[in-house]
């Protein structure tokens, strides 16, 4: 029987997603004033309350909207950890498909080079990337691939293990079919729906990692918005203005916990093992 997914937490995951998709897009041209970009430029009083004339969710500390930097941050957000899981997913199935398929003497490396990654911690293997870098947009994007494609690439070398010894692989090899062929027709549609579970999953991973690294001050630079910069900026008015807080904590804290969900929603649906959800 066909599995749905039945579980309001993934539903709500999915439609949390979908809105902040359409948040990052268009959340940034809500109008103000008509005379500012409320993303750089103040559109009021510095500290203004939620309500405001021209800020919904209110200001910041030099008088630019909260919404339309909440929108922006989650573009960033979502742009980084999207291109950050594009280039995990390339590397690691590359790097998982060689070290199934190649000779020994050049899988042995491959995967020893992947168990040597998983003995830095990511976030500190970021933070040594980016010192050597320098913050930035493009350091983080760099510094989370660096340290996310192992796990990816361990991923991919498992499933390809427990499929290419299945009957419809040893009947396209007998049948003459090559090893690129192998793997982009037979084995990773079999693997796509796990691949997908897992993506979503170290997305959050990724936004999460970025949001860390402006939060200490080394990943996306001012002006540009990050919710974790905006998190640190807000930490020192708490007292008195605990709202500025409030709103990128929450968000950065729902679009986490909505890929959670919906990763494993996905899992779920795709793992023959699993229970119906």
């Amino acid at each position: 029987m066909k599995k749905k997914l039945k579980d309001p937490l993934v539903w709500f995951g999915i439609i949390f997603m979908a809105a902040l998709l359409l948040f990052a897009i268009f959340g940034p041209y809500i109008p103000t004033d008509g005379k500012s970009n409320p993303v750089f430029d103040p559109a009021g009083d510095p500290h203004l309350g939620p309500g405001a004339k021209h800020a919904i969710l209110g200001t910041d500390e030099i008088g630019r909207s909260f919404l339309q930097r909440l929108a922006y941050g989650a573009r960033i957000s979502l742009f980084i950890g999207f291109t950050v899981q594009f280039i995990n997913i390339s590397i690691g199935i590359f790097m998982g498909a060689v070290s199934t398929f190649a000779p020994r003497w050049i899988a042995s490396p491959i995967m020893r080079l992947t168990d040597g990654m998983f003995a830095f911690p990511d976030i500190l293997l970021a933070i040594l990337v980016i010192g050597a870098l320098g913050p930035g947009f493009i350091p983080v994007i760099v510094a989370l691939s660096i340290s996310g494609w192992p796990a990816m690439a361990r991923l991919t070398r498992n499933q390809l293990v427990s499929l290419k010894e299945r009957e419809f692989v040893v009947a396209a090899k007998a049948a003459g079919a090559s090893t690129p062929y192998l793997i982009f027709k037979h084995l990773l549609p079999q693997m796509s729906g796990i691949l997908l579970a897992v993506s979503m999953i170290d997305l959050a991973g990724s936004i999460l990692a970025e949001s860390t690294l402006s939060f200490l001050g080394i990943g996306v630079q001012a002006p540009n918005p990050s919710w974790g910069g905006m998190i640190n900026n807000a930490r020192l008015q708490m007292n008195s203005n605990p709202l500025e807080l409030l709103w990128p904590c929450a968000i950065l804290s729902l679009a986490v916990f909505s890929l959670n969900f919906i990763g494993d929603g996905l899992r779920n649906y795709f793992d023959p093992n699993s229970s119906n959800i």
